[in-house]
């Protein structure tokens, strides 16, 4: 029955290549690959997919006949013809949403909600990005123009994947790292082909350190260019301190260094995080203030930034917990302290905790104490990773969100921040 589905994907193909919407096209190509991963999931999103295939084609007709109107031609042939094109995709969403269909596919109804959000919000957002941002954003479109359709399509299938691995009990937590790691990768290799002469691998050609701390202290000491603040403030109001978990350029290579021990240490002190914090925010206004020029400015800023990857080095990789994110890291306070206005959040059931400290021997923010679990929540330094939850043996700590069910607020908090690592993942770059 997928020749049905299959058929359709290519008629859009058709009529976008016809369009010179060409990255579209084959984006419209490709789907018909996508039926042949038998996850529920898949199903959704192929169904959604041809409903607004159907959608175009009604527009498209609509627009046709108009024209044939316009100038006096036969339109009734036109109209019956676009009408069998639209019944056609609609039942071909059908055969793809129907209940047969669903059984032939395995997956629960929960993973494959989740990740059929997770694909069309990756999907939305870029499109987004792509029509409303005069800088091009999108790799693909910078080398082949029209071909960012092909990216959308391939981040949001990513996303997709992702979600239902993280969604999943068993894997969150090594797929939460697997991802994290990978968007560090990506990050860092544009950065060094940026290096090499390929500027189109940057944001704009113009380098900046890809030191955290400079989220807050560079546009301070510039006065200018505000769009990292503004995108570290969008995740906050999203996920909270998860930046610092999910997001972070820099974090991912703290929790390698930390995992150099098997079993979590501990290491927290937030006076010297705060201290540090200070001394960062007043150089960048001392430096603006007596003009002390870029040269020395940035020299400073590499000197704090391998001061921090020494932190990873040697006390993160010593105490086995990440000591870079929790006594270092300007952004990691900020994520933290701002994270509050945000209403996610990791509870701790002590009616039915044992206190075995399974929870705190994976934590690698040290925001897991004996105090911190009989008082059912964690500390400061917690940015909801939550690896807790999927390594408690009483399944007592969950994730919380004000009106909504543990599994519902778990649920919401993979869509948001999934959404956010691939669309991250796209855009991301120095």
């Amino acid at each position: 029955m997928l020749t049905f589905p299959v058929l359709a994907f290519l008629l859009l193909a058709a009529h976008f290549s016809r369009a010179n919407l060409n990255g579209l096209a084959i984006a419209c190509l490709l789907l018909p690959f996508l039926l042949f991963y038998r996850k529920r999931w898949v199903l959704l999103v192929g169904g959604i997919l041809l409903l607004m295939g159907a959608v175009v084609w009604g527009v498209t007709g609509y627009h046709l006949a108009l024209a044939r109107v316009h100038f006096g031609m036969p339109y009734h042939r036109l109209v019956a013809i676009m009408g069998g094109v639209v019944l056609y995709t609609l039942f071909s969403a059908w055969v793809l949403l129907r209940r047969k269909s669903r059984e032939r596919y395995p997956g629960d109804p929960a993973s494959a909600g989740i990740s059929t959000w997770v694909f069309f919000l990756t999907a939305l957002t870029l499109f987004m990005i792509q029509l409303k941002v005069p800088l091009n954003m999108l790799l693909f479109n910078r080398f082949v123009p029209g071909f960012g359709w092909l990216e959308i399509l391939l981040l949001s299938v990513y996303g997709a994947v992702v979600a239902a691995r993280i969604h999943d009990y068993k894997t969150q937590a090594k797929w939460r790292i697997r991802v994290w790691h990978l968007f560090t990768i990506v990050f860092f290799t544009q950065l060094i082909l940026g290096l090499l002469g390929f500027d189109s691998f940057l944001m704009t050609g113009k380098l900046h350190l890809p030191v955290p701390a400079l989220i807050a202290a560079g546009p301070i000491y510039r006065g200018h260019e505000f769009f990292m603040v503004f995108l570290f403030l969008g995740t906050i109001v999203l996920v909270g301190p998860a930046w610092c978990s999910h997001l972070c350029y820099i974090g991912a290579w703290d929790d390698a260094a930390s995992r150099s021990k098997k079993v979590p240490g501990y290491y927290r002190n937030d006076s010297v995080r705060v201290v540090i914090s200070i001394l960062v925010i007043a150089a960048a206004i001392l430096l603006r203030l007596f003009g002390v020029g870029w040269l020395p400015a940035t020299i400073l800023a590499a000197v704090f930034g391998l001061a921090g990857v020494g932190v990873m080095l040697w006390l993160s990789r010593k105490k086995g917990t990440m000591v870079h994110c929790t006594a270092y890291c300007p952004i990691g306070l900020f994520s933290n302290i701002l994270g509050k206005l945000n209403p996610f959040r990791i509870r701790i059931d002590t009616g039915g905790c044992t206190s075995c400290m399974a929870c705190a021997n994976v934590c690698r923010y040290s925001a897991l104490t004996l105090e911190d679990i009989q008082a059912g929540k964690p500390s400061l330094t917690c940015t909801l990773c939550g690896d807790c939850i999927t390594d408690c043996p009483q399944n007592t700590i969950h994730y919380h969100f004000p009106g909504l069910s543990a599994e519902t607020a778990r649920k919401l908090f993979i869509v948001l921040v999934v959404t956010l690592h691939a669309v991250f993942l796209g855009v991301a770059r120095i």
